[in-house]
């Protein structure tokens, strides 16, 4: 739906199969006049497909609730449907949920009109964001596919909410849980406290118990006693104070029992059952009106029909064959059945949608797995074209792949262990205990070394406007941010206002903060020119403009360690989020009480930022290390790099796959198990105290090798998001096929490259020094980000992105900044003193902020007060009033 990239994509097929190519206006008037064409073709096609009831309902989101003029008190009903709030409320949840049912409602209707008219997600996506965007007014004036876009709209809208109130979901029963397990924790810790003088007197109470039932054991077996005192001395027995004393002691023993004396799981469900109504207020409508499917014969999805079916009300029999044992046993001595069956119930699908034994279909999200790979049928069709324009065609068979890696991995147990046992690896020293310690050589003392003359300017001599202005002359990132109608568009607005947006979002001002503080861009131009221009696409590629110069300074080249390969690496920020917001999330080890994101960010050996998304501190950043290395148009990597956080072994494998090497830095990797193939000679490794897994399992990975090819090519050609995949499919955990075998697969490829890692000090050198420049950007980000005291201020995901997209451009433009000041000294530089300044250069890094001025300037001068208001302080002090009577 962007006919300049149709544009460039048409003019490089013709160059790449050397036809000739038009001139601009000709090749232009063809894109332009195919989308009018594909435009007027569906109008035309959904003109017959429009039933008057449908096309009454869709003109009614063009009016109000009640038959008068709209305004901000009065909204269309289009406009109330754009609100989804993405905050944690159960105000916000409830506004959330009656918008759900009003689409709900309207989806049923338009979606076999959607179907027929076989409208790609990409299509339904682009004009459900326009009508987002626009006015009613706007959308409404479009009289010949005004339509088109509201049903685009509806549907698109309908997934985002399904989508986010199941994130809504998953959230609130990991709070409710959370909380439950502190409270149960800190209960029995009072509990132990308050109940040992009673749990003494139970304990005093059976020991004495237990004596006199001695005493009476002897009088019952006694043959000097008739049975008739016997009887007696049982009946005096029964009399006596300790008798009724004991009988007491059972109400002391139940108290002890309920408070989670008797229970292994303590008072655990006991807190969860009075939590249960906070949680339900949350989630009660959610289960009830969102529809998750699962198999028939599953019990959840049984008891969740139930649910629905009565209307959230689960009665006094409901199906529990989906419980634990314990849960059943909780169930059964409950005091309120009910409250606890719908906590149990919210957890068990909380669970269920993470292992995907729950999906939603009508989602983005939480789909099927199998339909976020490419259409089996177009695989079957294409299998061989496909895997030749993502050049895969060394995965064509399963066979020659993992000989190849099976002879790679016996190489590498090879080398590795006879150097070992021989003594030659420098970088090996022996421990008290046997075990092998891995030495990194430290960084020369030349390297750490100031530079003899400075090379920036002084600190803060630049200011960011210059330094934007300056950057946008040579690459024009600028025009990289496209009204989001490409046709029809307005007048652009002035470069300053594009400016003065980007630093509203990455130094996290804010835009009524920056509008009120410059003098040439009004706050409602500014807001507009945010809402059309400033998409995340647009972002990314204004990035990617200043990124490519950046990489076309012979400067650059200095700063890269090893010439023929591109190291890259990643690793996420934590960062404060002010305002409610569903996708930030608790984190005491970063944010104590408060709540979290983190951006994570990727870098190569230039310093070149090039790719950074966000998501909540709760979640982990292994599945989305893929996106960066595929989701950019500038950066290759050959080698990429992260810290424990980042690896998984599906990430070995699916790295391994697309041909880029993966070399994270994992925290006491001696401790790691190897593995080899079966029938694979093996060093001895006890010698060693390293681990030998069981023989890895080929006919397992070889079971899976065609869909494993459909994930791969379904990565590379961007059909779907790695990050969205890979969570889905590594939530699935050992229940999945495909993640078994890519685990496999992946436990080869890490095997190869611990072994490697040992073997290799410089390797290591590498990947400590890489991760090293990736965490001095951290400050970078700090600086750059200071408004607000550096925390998010934004609910919504899209503007958290926005705002993290506009941080990483300043921070590479004052990089490419950098570089292009450096490379000018360089050109100015007499012959004889160039590669002394090129050492010097080398030694350093382009991440220097310190000569920027980041924050303004204040203006003292008297020009500066020729408009001040000026008071007559004596006839302000004369002004007298009575006050009024009555």
């Amino acid at each position: 739906m962007n006919p300049v990239a149709v544009f460039h994509t048409a003019a490089d097929y013709l160059r790449a199969h050397r036809w000739e190519v038009p001139t601009y206006a000709m090749l232009a008037g063809l894109v332009t006049e195919a989308f009018r064409v594909v435009e007027q073709q569906l109008t035309t096609q959904l003109s017959g497909l429009l039933t008057p009831n449908l096309r009454q309902q869709l003109d009614a989101l063009f009016t109000t609730e009640e038959q008068a003029p709209a305004h901000s008190h009065r909204p269309y009903r289009l406009t109330t449907l754009k609100r989804s709030l993405e905050l944690m409320r159960p105000a916000a949840i409830r506004a959330n949920i009656q918008d759900y049912t009003v689409l709900h409602a309207l989806f049923t209707h338009v979606h076999p009109v959607v179907q027929a008219l076989d409208l790609s997600e990409e299509l339904v996506r682009y004009y459900a964001r326009y009508v987002e965007r626009a006015q009613v007014f706007q959308v409404q004036q479009q009289a010949d596919k005004k339509y088109l876009m509201v049903l685009c709209f509806v549907v698109y809208q309908f997934y985002q909410l399904g989508d986010l109130l199941t994130e809504t979901l998953l959230q609130a029963v990991q709070t409710h849980r959370n909380a439950a397990q502190r409270e149960t924790q800190e209960r029995v810790y009072r509990q132990q406290q308050d109940s040992a003088g009673n749990l003494r007197q139970v304990l005093d109470g059976v020991v004495a118990h237990g004596a006199a039932l001695v005493e009476l054991e002897h009088v019952a077996f006694s043959f000097a006693r008739t049975n008739a005192e016997k009887v007696a001395a049982l009946l005096a027995w029964l009399q006596t104070p300790d008798v009724a004393a004991f009988a007491q002691l059972r109400q002391t023993a139940q108290q002890l029992r309920k408070g989670g004396g008797g229970s292994p799981t303590g008072p655990y469900y006991q807190v969860v059952e009075e939590r249960s109504r906070a949680l339900q207020r949350r989630l009660g409508e959610i289960l009830r009106l969102v529809a998750y499917e699962g198999r028939p014969d599953s019990p959840l999805a049984q008891a969740l029909t139930q649910y629905r079916n009565r209307a959230g009300n689960p009665g006094s029999q409901p199906l529990a064959t989906f419980l634990k044992a314990a849960e059943r046993t909780a169930l059964q001595e409950a005091d309120s059945p009910v409250s606890l069956y719908k906590a149990l119930l919210a957890g068990h699908v909380a669970d269920h949608l993470k292992a995907g034994k729950l999906n939603l279909v009508h989602s983005l999200s939480y789909r099927p797995f199998e339909t976020y790979l490419l259409d089996a049928a177009t695989w079957a069709a294409q299998r061989e074209e496909l895997l030749f324009h993502t050049n895969l065609t060394d995965l064509r068979a399963p066979g020659p792949f993992l000989d190849a890696l099976q002879t790679k991995l016996a190489t590498a147990f090879a080398r590795t262990f006879e150097r070992l046992n021989a003594g030659t690896n420098p970088a090996v020293r022996q421990r008290a205990d046997g075990r092998p310690r891995f030495l990194t050589p430290a960084r020369p003392a030349e390297e750490d070394a100031p530079p003899t003359r400075p090379l920036f300017p002084e600190p803060g001599l630049i200011s960011l406007h210059e330094v934007l202005h300056t950057v946008n002359q040579q690459c024009r990132f600028t025009e990289c941010l496209e009204h989001w109608s490409p046709r029809h568009r307005p007048p652009r607005p002035a470069e300053r206002v594009f400016f003065a947006g980007v630093m509203a979002y990455g130094c996290n001002l804010g835009l009524t903060r920056m509008a009120h503080a410059t003098k040439h861009v009004a706050q409602s131009t500014l807001e507009n020119t945010v809402n059309w221009y400033f998409s995340l696409e647009n972002l990314r590629r204004a990035n990617d403009a200043v990124v490519a110069l950046t990489g076309k300074l012979p400067v650059s080249r200095l700063f890269q360690r090893a010439p023929g390969q591109t190291h890259t690496s990643s690793d996420g920020q934590k960062y404060y989020v002010a305002v409610d917001s569903i996708h930030a999330t608790y984190s005491y080890k970063y944010f104590g009480q408060d709540k979290g994101l983190v951006s994570y960010g990727f870098l190569d050996d230039r310093h070149r930022l090039f790719y950074s998304t966000t998501f909540t501190s709760a979640t982990r950043e292994a599945p989305y290390m893929i996106d960066g290395l595929l989701h950019n148009d500038v950066v290759e990597s050959t080698i990429h790099s992260t810290d424990t956080h980042g690896f998984t072994e599906v990430n070995f494998a699916v790295t391994y796959l697309i041909q880029v090497a993966f070399a994270p830095r994992i925290q006491s990797f001696q401790d790691q198990q190897l593995y080899a193939f079966a029938g694979m000679a093996v060093p001895d490794l006890a010698a060693y105290a390293l681990r030998l897994g069981k023989p890895l399992d080929r006919s397992l990975i070889e079971a899976q090798w065609e869909t494993i090819l459909r994930l791969i090519v379904s990565l590379k050609q961007k059909h779907v998001t790695a990050s969205t995949v890979l969570k889905r499919l590594n939530s699935y955990s050992q229940h999945h096929p495909l993640y078994l075998a890519l685990r496999e697969l992946g436990r080869a490829v890490r095997t190869e490259f611990l072994l490697r890692y040992m073997d290799d000090q410089d390797l290591r050198k590498r990947i400590d020094d890489q991760l090293d420049k990736l965490e001095s950007t951290h400050q970078f980000a700090r600086a750059v980000f200071y408004g607000q005291n550096g925390q998010f201020r934004y609910a919504g995901k899209e503007e958290q992105q926005i705002a993290d997209a506009c941080k990483r451009l300043v921070q590479n433009v004052i990089v490419c900044w950098n570089c292009l000041y450096l490379n000018e000294q360089l050109f100015q530089a007499r012959p004889v003193e160039r590669q002394a300044l090129a050492d010097a250069i080398a030694r350093m890094s382009p991440v220097s902020w310190q000569h920027i001025n980041l924050q303004g300037e204040f203006d003292f001068s008297d020009e500066a007060l020729t408009d001040a208001l000026r008071f007559d302080l004596g006839a302000l002090l004369s002004v007298e009033w009575e006050a009024a009577e009555g």
